[in-house]
C-alpha cells in the first residue's frame, strides 16, 4: 500500500556490462525532481532504461566505509549504542523488556523518542558515507514521492545491513512500542533511505502518512540548523485509535534523536528556516508493501519473549555483567 510519501520499487534487470559502469553512468543526464507531490514515479523511464548500469556503477565505486555495509557484530559494537544492545540482550534472555522501554520517552501519545539507539561513530560515518556517494557523480533517485533529495540506502548497497539491523534490532522494537499493529508477518520487509533539508532545495514536508505500519526516524545532523520540527496530528484514520495512543505535538530533533511512530500517525516536517538537516527513515511494512492498518485484539498481540526471539541466523548469548 502507498501513500502519498508512496515509493517506487524498480525490479532487477540483466546486469549492465562490466568495466566502464562508472564512467558511463556519470555521463548519465539525470532528470531534476521537479514535484513535491506524488513524484515516485517521476522520470520513472531514465530509471528502469539504466537501473542495471546504475546498480554495476555503485558496485564499482565502492564504500568509504565498508563497516556500513555488512551487519554483524563489528557492525552492532561499532554502531549500535551499548544501552540498546545491553537492554536488547536482556529481552533476548527471557528478562524481561523494561530495560529496552526506558530507553524511550513518550514525548507525544503515540511518538516515542530515544538519544540511545544509535552511536555517534554512526551518524558521523553515515554522514562521510553520503558525502561519498553523493560527490560520486552517479544520479540518484529521488527517495520517496514527496522528498526530492536524499539516498535510497538499498541502491548504493546497504541492503545487508539494512535487512539485519531492522531484523534484530527495528522490528523488535516496533513491535514492543506498537503491539496492536505490529505482529510477525507485518514488518517482514523493510525501506531505508535518507532525506535531507536545506534552504536551497526541500525546506519543509506538507502533512502525510507512511507508506508504513511504523517508522523509524533518526536524525544524523549536521548541528546549526534552525527550524524543521516534526509536528504530528490526533489520528483521524479509518479504524479508531484512543487519543492516548496518537496524538498531537511537535518535536525538536537534535543529532542522535531517533523517533518511533506508526506509519498511518499523519505528521509534516515543518520549514527549515537556516541550515542543513539530514535524517535516516526506516519503513517497516508486510510483504509487497501492505500496511497494516487494523488494530489487533489484545488477545491477538505478540508477548515479549516471541518479539525478541532470536534469529535462525545469530544466537544471542548474555554479556557477562548482565547475567548476574
Amino acid at each position: 500500500v502507498l501513500t502519498s510519501v508512496g515509493v517506487f520499487f524498480a525490479t532487477a534487470a540483466a546486469p549492465a556490462s562490466a568495466g566502464a559502469a562508472l564512467s558511463a553512468a556519470r555521463a548519465l543526464i539525470a532528470p531534476t525532481p521537479l514535484r513535491q507531490k506524488k513524484g515516485e514515479f517521476e522520470g520513472h523511464e531514465f530509471w528502469d532504461e539504466h537501473y542495471s548500469l546504475l546498480m554495476d556503477a555503485w558496485r564499482e565505486l565502492g564504500p568509504k566505509h565498508p563497516d556500513l555495509y555488512t551487519f554483524g557484530p563489528a557492525f552492532q559494537q561499532r554502531y549500535i549504542h551499548k544501552d540498546l544492545r545491553d537492554a536488547a540482550a536482556l529481552a533476548r534472555a527471557g528478562k524481561g523488556e523494561g530495560a529496552v522501554r526506558g530507553l524511550f520517552e513518550e514525548v507525544i501519545p503515540g511518538v516515542f523518542a530515544s538519544s540511545q539507539l544509535f552511536t555517534r561513530a554512526f551518524r558521523e560515518d553515515l554522514l562521510d558515507e553520503l558525502e561519498h556517494v553523493e560527490g560520486s557523480g552517479i544520479p540518484r533517485r529521488r527517495p520517496n514521492g514527496m522528498n526530492r533529495y536524499g539516498v535510497i540506502l538499498d541502491q548504493v548497497g546497504m541492503e545487508s545491513a539494512l535487512a539485519g539491523l531492522a531484523t534484530e534490532y527495528i522490528k523488535p522494537l516496533a513491535a514492543m512500542l506498537f503491539p496492536d499493529l505490529v505482529g510477525p508477518l507485518d514488518a517482514e520487509e523493510q525501506y531505508g533511505f535518507t532525506i535531507r533539508y536545506e534552504t536551497t532545495g526541500d525546506t519543509e514536508l506538507p502533512k502525510h502518512a507512511d507508506a508504513s505500519v511504523a517508522t523509524l526516524n533518526l536524525c544524523l545532523g549536521r548541528p546549526g540548523w534552525q527550524g524543521g520540527a516534526l509536528r504530528f496530528f490526533k489520528y483521524d484514520g479509518l479504524y479508531a485509535l484512543p487519543s492516548t495512543s496518537a496524538g498531537a505535538g511537535e518535536v525538536v530533533f537534535e543529532p542522535g534523536l531517533a523517533v518511533f511512530h506508526r506509519g498511518q500517525h499523519k505528521h509534516q516536517a515543518l520549514q527549515l528556516l537556516s541550515g542543513e538537516r539530514t535524517n535516516v527513515i526506516i519503513w517497516l511494512f508486510a510483504k509487497h508493501g501492505v500496511v497494516r492498518v487494523m488494530p489487533y485484539r489484545s488477545e491477538e498481540r505478540q508477548t515479549a519473549a516471541q518479539r525478541w526471539a532470536p534469529t535462525q541466523a545469530q544466537s544471542y548469548d548474555l554479556p557477562h555483567e548482565l547475567a548476574l
